[in-house]
């Protein structure tokens, strides 16, 4: 597999040695820090190539086109949607976007991105783990048992806004595990009084496609 990472911060980096450790992949890293670069290039079986990951020139230069999969990575949510929107334009059909903010994960839908990658939301889900006495919670054990965890934003028209979690018509097979609020700044663990805002992004655990539908069109359902 050839993937293009653009950003060789912690999670870039890491990711690109994990890659290289399972062997058969192709890997080429992108950054703006020249004296990062060096060293990666030092220390990782890897093309490392130092520039702005969103100059296309660049990209072109990397063969993003040739990708399988492109990483947008950045310390920058901006630049990482920028990215995305460049390398779909180049016909990249697997693209995975890190968002700090969640502020942007309507135009990352919209440029067609496969995966938005969510440090807060991974945190709120450790964070639910912790509170009810896991070690750690394994998502990948809760996908092999048929459940599906999904993402899903109260829209500012929603009925849903202004009302506590109670007094939403959730469908049986649907659990809210975490709420994130202020764009992703306050990670709450939901409770029956808990009353949803516009622009809360909820983590809901559900049997099958069809509880989950029903729970977004409660949450996107205009007043």
């Amino acid at each position: 597999m050839r993937v293009v990472i653009v950003g060789a911060g912690d999670i870039g980096r890491e990711l690109a040695e994990n890659l290289i450790r399972r062997g058969g992949n192709e890997v080429v890293l992108l950054d703006a820090d020249e004296g990062r670069c060096e060293q990666l290039a030092d220390e990782l079986d890897a093309l490392v190539l130092c520039g702005d990951g969103t100059d296309p020139e660049l990209l072109k230069k990397a063969r993003v086109e040739e990708a399988d999969a492109l990483v947008a990575a950045t310390d920058s949510d901006a630049i990482n949607t920028v990215i995305a929107m460049l390398g779909s334009r180049m016909g990249v059909e697997n693209i995975v976007v890190k968002l700090n903010d969640v502020g942007l994960r309507a135009a990352c839908r919209e440029i067609g991105v496969t995966k938005i990658i969510a440090p807060k939301i991974s945190a709120a889900a450790e964070i639910f783990a912790s509170l009810y006495g896991f070690d750690r919670l394994d998502f990948s054990l809760v996908v092999r048992g048929g459940l599906q965890l999904r993402e899903m934003e109260v829209a500012p028209d929603s009925e849903a806004v202004g009302r506590r979690l109670s007094e939403l018509a959730l469908p049986e097979g649907a659990l809210v595990v975490a709420v994130l609020r202020e764009r992703g700044e306050r990670a709450l663990v939901p409770r029956g009084e808990t009353k949803l805002e516009a622009g809360d992004v909820l983590l809901v655990l559900g049997e099958d496609e069809g509880a989950l539908e029903r729970v977004h069109r409660v949450l996107t359902d205009s007043q």
